[in-house]
């Protein structure tokens, strides 16, 4: 009875601790789940990078004239900074993705809409 005890803990303990090919581990740092993690960046959350770790990954992923370094309200670093002759806003996560922001740093404001219905002062109609 023991030995059918002890072959089938070991069986399942074999089971068990079989990798699923199908999943990643994230904790490993492979290609595919590098590609996975920036798929989704930025990732949500606070970053505990430095100013100057911040500063150096965006060093790293080929940006130049790195300004206005700051911590956004949702915890990320975003900057200013050069790359192809072209000013952008950088965005690093908490998992240090490096990307681009949608806001362009050069946008100036839109326009006032026409057509507004108050009149102006030097309208003739005062």
């Amino acid at each position: 009875m023991r030995i059918f005890l002890a072959i089938a803990a070991a069986a399942a303990c074999t089971t068990a601790c079989q990798p699923n090919s199908a999943k990643t581990n994230p904790a490993i740092a492979t290609d595919e789940a590098k590609a996975e993690r920036e798929a989704v960046a930025p990732a949500a959350g606070a970053s505990s990078f430095t100013e100057d770790q911040a500063r150096q990954r965006i060093v790293d992923a080929g940006y130049t004239d790195v300004t206005a370094l700051s911590k956004s309200v949702n915890g990320s670093w975003q900057a200013t900074a050069m790359k192809g002759g072209q000013s952008t806003t950088i965005v690093v996560d908490y998992q240090g993705n490096v990307t681009q922001s949608n806001l362009d740093p050069a946008a100036t404001p839109p326009p006032a809409p026409t057509g507004s219905t108050t009149p102006s002062p030097s309208s003739p109609n005062n």
